[in-house]
């Protein structure tokens, strides 16, 4: 079977490191054919990784809308797969415009609730422009995809009401992670972490990974950690955030300046070393506006870690509250204060609830299952 996989680029984002990932099984085990066509160079991002493997990369040529997906259509016209995919809305447009130049199959997948009220609340996105783009994403949909692929049945019911797509023509396929390679070492990866961040063994570190935009809601985290500060600090607690800087930075800065915040917090950027950097820590905090997924929860999990977490609705799949997840009201800032003190507070709890995210992610979110699930679509759809 041949594949060609479009994507706006090779960075850091949840659906690029998915996508790479199946990538390697499907070329490595499963012996398919795959050209990968990226719309824009990414310096931070899994892009070397990509290349250095040896996989087929095609960077599109710069251009107008239409160029390009003429430019797509000649590429897909020669390399002939038997399913093209898409990821993310500047990649698909392009993919269904170069169904008018050439016959293929194509195959896309819905990574995000994005047409979500509290979007609209975003200072940085026009709604006019938002809603804009959703007719026009409604009404090239039609004709221009076969087939879609949600990552939760709440994206598939957003897609299925702001898109008008049948849910006949929408396959629900979670992502998957690998284990944390690194988890039966977890304490010497913890202490070397720790020793590296000059962290004590003794400080309850709380850990966020996510690129600093609004839907990540860094800014209601910190507020909370303000609220309840010298509480905190008193109880020894330390976080961390993980993530490139994005539109939401301005502000995060802006906060910091204004308020001196006693507890300890590291802004480490991004990182290569997740997986390593979840091992030093002892609760995962993810205050989330919305979401496709949240692919960052389930790393979290596979390192074993307990969850504080917004209690949007698509979380009710990727975690299960009060088995290893505090959910709080979303953007209340007073409930996740409450939370983070709970945790800090509660040793048990916190042992707890990170044993059965570990087992969660085993039952739920193994990457080979999740592969082998989406190779049986492919072969259903390419047949």
């Amino acid at each position: 079977m041949r594949l060609i996989f479009v994507q706006d680029s090779l960075g850091t984002g949840g659906a690029e490191r998915s996508n790479a990932d199946l990538w390697y099984f499907l070329r490595e085990q499963a012996g398919m054919v795959i050209k990968i066509v990226v719309l824009e160079h990414r310096k931070v991002g899994i892009e070397n990784e990509i290349l250095k493997a040896g996989f087929d990369v095609t960077f599109l040529k710069k251009g107008s809308l239409l160029s390009q997906s003429k430019g797509l259509a000649y590429i897909i016209k020669e390399f002939n797969p038997d399913l093209v995919q898409s990821v993310l809305f500047k990649s698909a447009i392009r993919v269904r415009l170069a169904k008018r130049f050439t016959s293929f199959f194509h195959l896309e997948y819905i990574v995000n609730c994005s047409y979500s009220e509290i979007r609209y609340n975003d200072p940085k996105i026009n709604n006019a422009g938002l809603t804009f783009f959703k007719y026009v994403n409604r009404f090239t949909q039609s004709k221009g995809v076969d087939h879609f692929v949600a990552l939760t049945y709440e994206v598939k019911d957003h897609a299925s009401k702001h898109l008008r797509i049948n849910p006949s023509k929408i396959s629900v396929i979670p992502r998957g992670r690998s284990e944390n390679a690194f988890i039966d070492s977890k304490m010497q990866i913890r202490n070397e972490v720790r020793q590296e961040l000059k962290i004590a063994q003794d400080e309850i570190v709380f850990i966020h990974v996510g690129r600093q935009e609004y839907q990540k809601a860094q800014t209601d985290l910190l507020k909370a950690i303000h609220s309840v500060d010298e509480n905190l600090k008193s109880s020894k607690a330390h976080f961390i955030f993980c993530g490139r800087k994005g539109n939401l930075t301005e502000e995060i800065e802006e906060f910091l300046l204004k308020n001196s915040l006693q507890t300890p917090v590291d802004w480490l950027g991004h990182r290569s070393d997740i997986p390593k950097v979840l091992l030093a820590a002892d609760v995962f905090v993810f205050p989330s506006l919305y979401e496709g997924l949240g692919g960052s929860l389930i790393e979290a999990q596979a390192a074993g870690l307990p969850i504080i977490a917004s209690d949007i609705k698509v979380f009710e799949e990727v975690v299960q509250e009060n088995y290893n997840a505090e959910l709080f009201k979303t953007s209340d800032i007073e409930d996740l204060a409450a939370k983070l003190q709970l945790m800090v507070n509660s040793p048990e709890l916190r042992n707890k609830l990170g044993a059965n995210s570990l087992r969660r992610f085993h039952e739920k979110f193994q990457i080979e299952d999740i592969h082998h699930r989406i190779l049986n679509l492919y072969k259903k759809l390419a047949g």
